[in-house]
């Protein structure tokens, strides 16, 4: 049997479904002669308590696509169980007997529960209360598990993983400490697909946590701290990512020396922390890779070891890369891999790049000529938007001599281009240099956007006269639209800032 059209509201409000299907008082459906027996929607006609036990029998996500079917569908999800979402705040040390008290007295869910949320204010919370409400969550067969920290402290809250949860979808832990995965007793957990993990301390085998997630999509690291159980080359920590992951999030972890991604199926990689532990390894040739955000802390890659090993880690030939973030830091390997080192350009293919961001956190001589030397290694042809993210601190127009840029500037590459924003400008001479050489060479660029805290000053010291002739002519006539507050209608796919600078 066929599900009605969802935007005819199973003929709610709708003269032609009205005439297809009538509903008595009792709530039987009976067809109207000459209606098509196929598009009837008895499911819909159904009264609500029996929809909402169709809908127990789905996982969260399907039942949340149910909506689509009708109007009668929409939010009714959300209603399946009673408390299909439950969030406990302790805020004193009187609460967890309390709460705990009144959740063990309620029935229990028919199916599951959707979502359990457990934040403490501070880490007096024992040890065993944790686990009670681990425990009442698991045994309500939880979908999504949150457990937070409002506040650090000395001593962090330790979570303990139950043995098993076989309906455990997403795991969310902030400022806890994972000390135990009862290795011994431990069962897969078969449905997890996503782990996010803030401010955490992993303390025992990373890769022993990850084999128990066979199903594992998503894994967000954020400021934590990884005990890494595999060496090798004298030392070296390796944090594994299985071969099922496809999203993945490093951002300011500690506890290895390099990333190694087994899988092929990556859609989306985004790393953010030092330039040493910045060496991860990705399968490039067949990547699925659809975008890379590349973010070094403000250290300069100063030896050959870390530019040799970064080659590594910046893209060269991603056939379904749409979207590329990459910092000035990580610009600096193409510039060190010129000819004159002895080393020969590699030609960077990126064909599907549609969006690029640069995060210049310095705008002198040398970072625009590692850019351009970073555009003319990579063919990208079909880029349609370019966001350029300079440093708020420099927000005033440079005074003193004025640095040559030795680098010529790319030739072609950019006749798809329409749309370029740049976020921070102050005027200074490379950066006026950068846009001229953008209205010179988009030839199909439509807007630059440009934010600037400052006006637009009358004389700017360095700047070549056809620049700036350039830049005037784009002013009077539309092209260059400036603002002095960012238009947040308009931001790049990794809009999330991991480091401010």
């Amino acid at each position: 049997m066929a599900i009605g059209n969802p935007d005819d509201g199973a003929g709610v409000g709708d003269d032609s479904g009205a005439k297809k299907q009538r509903v008595d008082e009792q709530g039987d459906g009976s067809e109207v002669v000459g209606a098509d027996p196929i598009s009837v929607d008895r499911i819909s006609a159904l009264p609500d308590d029996l929809r909402r036990r169709i809908l127990t029998h789905l996982v969260l996500k399907e039942a949340i696509r149910t909506g689509a079917l009708a109007r009668g569908w929409r939010d009714l999800w959300r209603s399946r169980w009673d408390r299909g979402s439950i969030e406990v705040c302790l805020y004193s040390r009187n609460d967890p007997q309390r709460e705990l008290g009144a959740l063990e007295q309620e029935p229990p869910p028919r199916l599951r529960m959707d979502r359990f949320s457990l934040v403490v204010e501070t880490s007096w919370l024992k040890s065993s209360e944790l686990k009670r409400f681990i425990r009442y969550a698991t045994d309500r067969r939880v979908e999504d598990l949150h457990v937070a920290m409002r506040k650090s402290g000395k001593n962090k809250l330790n979570f303990h993983l139950p043995l098993s949860s076989w309906t455990l979808v997403c795991l969310s832990l902030h400022r806890i400490s994972i000390s135990n995965m009862y290795y011994k007793g431990a069962r897969p957990f078969r449905a997890l697909e996503a782990i996010r993990l803030y401010s955490v301390s992993i303390k025992v085998g990373f890769t022993t946590m990850m084999e128990l997630c066979p199903s594992l999509v998503t894994l967000d690291l954020r400021d934590c701290n990884i005990h890494c159980d595999i060496r090798c080359d004298r030392g070296t920590r390796l944090l594994l990512v299985p071969r099922t992951v496809k999203n993945v999030t490093i951002v300011e972890c500690d506890g290895y020396s390099k990333i190694w991604m087994l899988t092929r199926n990556l859609r989306s990689f985004r790393y953010s922390g030092d330039v040493c532990h910045g060496l991860f390894y990705l399968p490039w040739e067949g990547s699925m890779l659809a975008d890379l955000y590349i973010q070094f802390a403000n250290q300069l890659v100063s030896n050959q070891h870390n530019i040799d090993s970064l080659e590594f880690s910046i893209p060269k030939n991603i056939p379904g890369l749409n979207v590329l973030t990459i910092c000035c830091n990580a610009l600096q390997v193409a510039s060190y891999s010129l000819p004159s080192n002895g080393v020969t350009l590699p030609s960077r293919n990126l064909h599907s790049l549609r969006e690029l961001q640069l995060l210049m956190s310095d705008m002198e001589a040398v970072n625009l000529a590692d850019l351009y030397v970073f555009l003319k290694s990579c063919r990208c042809p079909n880029l349609k938007r370019l966001f350029v993210q300079l440093s708020a601190f420099s927000n005033e127009p440079m005074e003193g001599p004025i640095d040559q840029v030795r680098e010529e500037p790319p030739q072609d590459g950019f006749d798809n281009l329409v749309m370029v924003k740049v976020m921070n400008f102050s005027w200074r001479p490379t950066e006026v240099q950068l846009v001229s050489f953008l209205l010179r060479k988009a030839s199909s660029l439509c807007k630059i956007l440009i934010v600037s805290p400052n006006n637009t000053p009358l004389d700017l010291p360095g700047v070549q006269e056809a620049d700036l002739l350039l830049l005037k002519e784009a002013l009077a006539n539309g092209k260059i639209v400036l603002s002095e507050f960012d238009d947040a209608t308009i931001q790049p796919y990794h809009s999330e800032a991991f480091i401010k600078f």
